[in-house]
């Protein structure tokens, strides 16, 4: 369900960009056109502006042949509906909200929201294939820890941290933060990371955001990578996952396609069309995330096929021979 497909659509953005513009100074006839290409479709440049410019839609007053100016007294003003802010209230009250936003924000948010019921909560879904210790996201350390990883991606700049591994192991790292990555699965963030910038070879590591502590920025900045010789981050990637790539085949039948493209969207994929009706889709992943990644391609049932490679067919067909035998004993 696309809950705000018919609320102030694409049209009505663009329009109110461009009444915006225009309501404290002229718009130009190329003002509106490039308003109209940046928020449009692709076919909107070819109505939007003719309907203004004719007067059939009678927003804008014309002042010369290349000037324009707005009819209404005032901006137009676009209020959220309830849906939007229910919609709004669920994700707000999602721990990993707070990650994004500082105690102030959330304050306001909070006061903003306060009498609006929340569309769904989590007591309204049963999560049958994900473990219960998760990430403390709400945690100050971590949310602090989590905005000086983003801060560094954006910066390209290193880190230093202390990190304790999942078997105990503590020590004190370095490394240039490239990725952030979150498993449904495990419900934790995962850092895609090279190895300590001293390094000769381009090493990709992979950090658990819960056992890092002390996260703190360096001066040590990267240089850019078609200067330097490094290879991007998804040759990097590509070159780290050891395994070959799952090959899916997706009928677009019940909207398969667009689902699977939102449902692996933190996957190193390429995607293509085979015919009318099938895509291809290769995902490449880290052989640590096989079983998840293999338990979210059997959620989409008949209309996504596992084509290769055998190794991975052969887990999917044990797979379901073991939730069949559970099925007979039941």
């Amino acid at each position: 369900m696309e809950f705000f497909s018919e609320i102030y659509g694409c049209y009505y953005q663009i329009i109110a960009s461009i009444l915006e513009n225009a309501d404290t100074d002229t718009v130009s006839k190329p003002e509106i056109m490039d308003i109209t290409e940046r928020l449009g479709f692709v076919e909107s440049a070819l109505t939007v502006p003719d309907r203004l410019f004719s007067g059939q839609w009678p927003f804008l007053e014309k002042l010369n042949t290349n000037e324009y100016a707005s009819r209404l007294e005032n901006c137009p003003y676009m209020p959220l509906t309830i849906l939007q802010k229910r919609w709004l209230k669920s994700l707000f009250c999602d721990s990993r909200v707070s990650l994004f936003f500082d105690d102030n924000a959330l304050a306001e948010l909070g006061e903003a929201l306060k009498d609006v019921e929340p569309l769904w909560n989590d007591e309204n879904f049963l999560y049958y294939d994900r473990y219960e210790n998760g990430d403390h996201f709400s945690s100050p350390e971590y949310r602090q820890n989590f905005r000086n990883i983003v801060e560094a991606i954006r910066s390209e700049k290193a880190i230093h941290f202390d990190y304790t591994s999942s078997k105990g192991k503590y020590t004190r790292k370095i490394c240039l933060p490239l990725k952030l990555e979150y498993s449904s699965k495990n419900d934790r963030f995962r850092l895609i990371a090279l190895r300590s910038p001293f390094e000769k070879r381009s090493i990709l590591d992979r950090y658990r955001l819960d056992g890092m502590k002390n996260v703190r920025l360096t001066d040590i900045q990267e240089k850019a990578r078609e200067h330097n010789g490094t290879p991007s981050l998804d040759s990097l990637m590509r070159q780290s996952y050891g395994t070959e790539p799952v090959r899916l085949l997706i009928k677009n039948k019940r909207n398969a396609l667009e689902r699977a493209m939102l449902h692996f969207a933190n996957y190193d994929k390429d995607t293509k069309q085979l015919d009318e009706d099938t895509w291809e889709c290769c995902i490449y992943y880290d052989s640590s995330m096989e079983t998840e990644l293999l338990i979210e391609i059997l959620s989409f049932g008949p209309v996504v096929q596992v084509a290769g490679p055998e190794t991975f067919v052969n887990l999917i067909r044990e797979r379901l021979r073991k939730q069949l035998m559970l099925l007979q004993s039941l």
